[in-house]
């Protein structure tokens, strides 16, 4: 009879025990991006979050970039996804549309929320929403600038860009500063693709009134006239005038090490691209003086488009509150602070950006200013599920286009043809 009792103690303290285990090691579970800078940023979220003593505490889990799509689609398949996930807004509509992330109107829709969602950048959670479901919330956003080299515009006698210049004055420009040494280029204006959906392409077509898609996104709008000419004379600046490096050139301008780039190797005096750039030209090894200038405006007026980054909660969670009280930490007036403060992308909050910790970032303040004035007028990049195959082959398209072997029209012709087949017809 001792041995039963001693023995039926035992194992209730062997079962109390390891309950207060399991009770330990509940916590939610964060994926995010694995590169250096983006995981050593991940983890003061989550520090930041672990010290308001959350009854449920989260865990930073890394993925490096390519990977990172992919591992996110073979977790959910097995059933094994995080509770929380950081993705652009491309796989929140591929994953949400799947069934793999939860729904969040129960919290979105509450006085709570609806608070920060007036405080936001317009429009930018109709970006996370589909089928009249809300897939994620937005934390930090990106839109693209001019950066200009002052030391090439100041050699060539170019004064630099205004606030308020246009497509002609930055094709002009370009054009005075692409260099000819003994009959080869040394020198380009400034560096873009071709690809219909780039930051350079979107801005300018929509900004001469032609779209790439329909309103309700059914419909390509690479064969109406307006964009056909628009983009014919955006290819005929990059291909006749010869001022934008093909993608054998830009190769042919690489110098390797730190400075492959031909932007900071001092051989392109303009390049498109987002607030983050102002982190690499910052860190040492650029040798010139640089600056900022809006996206130049068109006939239409200047068009903007900002892409985002947001959190989205796995749908099969086991922790669906705790999760919920991550993001809304991250979206919240602290954790928006903390990505202002340690972060080149620009905050959600609208208001945030007039803080002298956004002005002042990197000792940059007409830099910052002018991201910041863009996102006033900026909209969330168009976007519809399944447009992976189609932009693939919208790029094959215009590889050709570059080597001369299909004219931009016809290119144009035959990426309408291919979305209206096989994406725009699926569009509910």
């Amino acid at each position: 009879m001792k041995k039963s009792i001693l023995m039926l103690i035992l194992l209730l303290c062997i079962d109390l025990f390891s309950g207060c285990g399991s009770q330990r090691k509940k916590e939610i579970k964060v994926m995010w991006w694995g590169d250096v800078y983006n995981a050593a940023f991940g983890q003061k979220l989550i520090d930041a979050y672990n010290a308001t003593n959350p009854e449920v505490p989260a865990k930073l889990i890394t993925t490096q970039g390519g990977d990172y799509v992919q591992k996110l689609l073979t977790m959910a398949a097995a059933n094994t996804m995080p509770d929380v996930a950081l993705m652009i807004t491309r796989d929140v509509h591929n994953m949400g549309m799947r069934g793999a992330l939860m729904d969040l109107r129960k919290w979105t829709s509450g006085s709570d929320f609806q608070k920060t969602r007036k405080a936001m950048w317009p429009d930018i959670m109709n970006a996370v929403t589909a089928d009249n479901k809300v897939y994620a919330v937005p934390i930090w956003t990106w839109t693209p600038g001019i950066y200009y080299n002052k030391d090439l515009f100041d050699k060539a006698g170019v004064p630099y860009p205004s606030n308020d210049w246009t497509w002609q004055d930055f094709a002009d420009t370009a054009i005075r500063l692409t260099k000819k040494e003994n009959g080869r280029k040394v020198q380009f204006g400034v560096v873009y693709d071709l690809n219909p959906t780039s930051n350079m392409v979107m801005s300018y077509i929509y900004s001469h009134g032609g779209r790439i898609y329909s309103r309700d996104m059914k419909k390509s709008g690479m064969n109406d006239p307006v964009t056909l000419a628009a983009y014919k004379a955006l290819a005929d600046l990059k291909l006749k005038k010869g001022v934008a490096p093909t993608e054998i050139e830009t190769a042919g301008l690489q110098t390797g090490g730190m400075l492959a780039d031909p932007f900071q190797a001092g051989k392109v005096a303009m390049r498109i691209s987002g607030r983050d750039a102002i982190d690499v030209l910052t860190q040492g090894g650029i040798s010139f003086r640089w600056g900022v200038a809006p996206m130049p405006r068109g006939p239409k007026g200047t068009f903007c488009f900002t892409m985002l980054s947001n959190l989205a909660i796995s749908a099969m969670t086991k922790y669906p509150e705790e999760a919920w009280k991550f993001v809304s930490f991250v979206v919240s007036s602290e954790g928006q602070r903390l990505i202002t403060a340690e972060r080149s992308d620009v905050t959600v909050i609208k208001a945030m950006t007039e803080d002298d910790v956004f002005v002042s970032y990197k000792g940059r303040p007409a830099v910052n200013l002018v991201f910041r004035e863009m996102l006033k007028d900026a909209v969330p990049l168009p976007f519809v599920p399944g447009s992976n195959e189609w932009e693939k082959y919208a790029g094959d398209c215009f590889q050709l286009v570059e080597i001369g072997q299909l004219a931009v029209e016809e290119a144009c012709r035959q990426i309408a043809r291919n979305y209206d087949k096989n994406v725009g017809a699926k569009v509910k």
